[in-house]
């Protein structure tokens, strides 16, 4: 990310002006298909940060591609990008607007790293417990790692529950390690 801070207050200003007009999800859901689209069409995204390219042709590309299948407050919001010469932006914007949206809507995202892909039995208790651990509803983002042997290492936010073997033989290796031995 180029500038979270810059992409912050976007997102802010964006989350403040679409909670209030009801089209919050609508605009978070249309704006990771414009993030979609532009990482499918690199041409796209040459096209919005050149500076050779004026204001009106951004507008205009913007408005035939998006126009009708955007909701008027994110099409403004993407034409208050280019005056402000911070359409560059455009994609650091949307991963902070997501995560804002997701904050609002009372979800956060837990990674969840396991040896094995993780039967749907145990993919809904943990799900559960980290929901009553947070008081909020929790998105898995799965991944499979056999480097971690067994167990289960969850980041959330800025912490970590790592429960994994690997880290647990690591941990003992160490204590050994620093143990004094008599002969």
């Amino acid at each position: 990310m180029r500038d979270r801070k810059v992409a912050t207050r976007y997102a802010e200003a964006l989350l403040r002006t679409a909670k209030p007009a009801g089209t919050l999800q609508a605009c978070a859901e249309s704006y990771a298909g414009v993030l979609a689209v532009m990482a499918e069409h690199r041409d796209l995204v040459i096209f919005l940060d050149s500076p050779q390219v004026r204001e009106l042709e951004k507008k205009g590309l913007l408005k035939n591609v998006f126009g009708q299948k955007l909701e008027p407050v994110l099409l403004d919001f993407f034409f208050l990008l280019i005056d402000r010469n911070r359409i560059e932006a455009l994609r650091d914007i949307g991963e902070v607007f997501a995560e804002l949206v997701e904050a609002d809507q009372n979800i956060v995202r837990a990674r969840v790293v396991t040896a094995i892909a993780l039967p749907a039995d145990l993919e809904t208790k943990l799900r559960d417990k980290l929901a009553q651990v947070t008081g909020k509803t929790v998105i898995l983002d799965k991944k499979v790692d056999p480097a971690v042997l067994g167990g289960v290492c969850v980041t959330l936010g800025d912490r970590i529950i790592d429960g994994t073997v690997r880290t647990n033989l690591d941990r003992l290796r160490r204590k050994l390690g620093a143990a004094q031995v008599r002969l």
